[in-house]
Formats: structure tokens, sequence, C-alpha cells
């Protein structure tokens, strides 16, 4: 079994990636891991999430990850020399209703990990955010938006589609607090919203 003990998140997302490509396996990267890459590491995730865009066949990608010593369990993939989990999301590669049909690569120290757009995982951050209430999200959406020095205006019809007009005040709100303040943590800018949300509430 290979060991992975040593290994950041990011080298054995590469190693995966590469490793299923050669196995006729394209995967695009997304969640957690798509936020720590593009917030420069102000998330932290143990998870590896990876959505199969060519949908090969479940024994196909069973086969390929046993290569590399995961095996599954439950919806994740585990193996016994490292904590990080790696998830394959069904398909079809998509934020909210919007069809991904434009990926980008990230390339790293160790290797290129096909990753969706930075705009693309903002909104599906916002996503997470109108649909399920997930506060995290906004504050992660928040903080890829002042690592890219990204205005909120250009996702407000993204927001206003799902009819989510005080989601969007709300992200305004607390990407212009943060960035007066130079909130530059993801506990600051937790902190942030929880007073925003308490000012709402006045």
């Amino acid at each position: 079994m290979i060991d992975f003990s040593d290994i950041s998140i990011t080298e054995l997302a590469a190693i995966v990636a590469e490793h299923l490509q050669q196995q006729g396996i394209d995967v695009v990267l997304v969640g957690g891991l798509a936020v720590e890459i593009y917030t420069h590491n102000l998330y932290l995730t143990k998870d590896i999430d990876m959505v199969n865009t060519n949908y090969q066949r479940p024994q196909t990608l069973h086969k390929a990850m046993a290569e590399l010593g995961f095996s599954k369990q439950g919806r994740v993939y585990v193996n016994a020399t490292t904590d990080i989990t790696v998830e394959f999301p069904p398909g079809p590669l998509s934020v909210g209703n919007e069809l991904i049909r434009t990926t980008t690569v990230a390339q790293m120290a160790h290797g290129s990990i096909p990753i969706l757009r930075v705009e693309d995982v903002i909104k599906d951050r916002l996503a997470a955010f109108i649909h399920w209430g997930d506060r995290q999200s906004l504050v992660q959406a928040t903080a890829i938006l002042l690592t890219h020095q990204l205005a909120p205006a250009a996702f407000q019809d993204f927001c206003l589609n799902d009819e989510a007009r005080s989601e969007y005040q709300m992200l305004e709100t607390l990407y212009q607090c943060a960035n007066q303040k130079q909130l530059t943590t993801m506990e600051q800018l937790q902190t942030e919203l929880a007073r925003v949300l308490l000012d709402a509430m006045k």
C-alpha cells in the first residue's frame, strides 16, 4: 500500500486526479478543497470531492481507487495511511441550476488538479447558502471574493435568479464590512457575520 501519511491534501488530490485520468476517468475538483485552494488555505478541509465528468462505471472507479489503496466506506473512499477521504458526488457538473461547461486546472507544486473556475466555486457556495441556509458557505464565498478581489455585484444576477435578494444583500454587507475592517481570516469573517446577523435582527 502507498503511504500517504506525509502527503498534503492538495498533493493527494493531484495524485488521485492524475491516476484516474490515466485510467480514462475524467474528474473535476469541487467542494471544500476547491475553497481551500482559492482562499490560499484560509479554509482547511480533510475531504477531496471530485465529480466524474465522463460518467465511468462505479466498478471502474472502484478498481482505479483500489490501485491507490483506497476502499469505499459508505459514500467516501478511505485509506489506512491518511485521514483524508475522497468522495465522488454524482454528476452532472453543475452549480445551482447551471450546468458547468468550462473548467480550469490548478497548477500545484506537485501536479495539476482539474478544478471549477473560481467564479463557479463562489456560485456553488452561494447556492448552498441560498438553498440550505449554510452560513459557513456564505463565509467561504466572501473569503474567495476578498482573496481574488472580486465584487459581489458580479454575482447579483445569480442570486436574483433564485429570488434570493436578502441573501445577496447579506453577501454584500458582509463583504463591505470585511473589506473596510481588512479582515483576513475565516474566524474573523465568521465573527463579523454573527455581528451582521444580530444587527439585522434589531
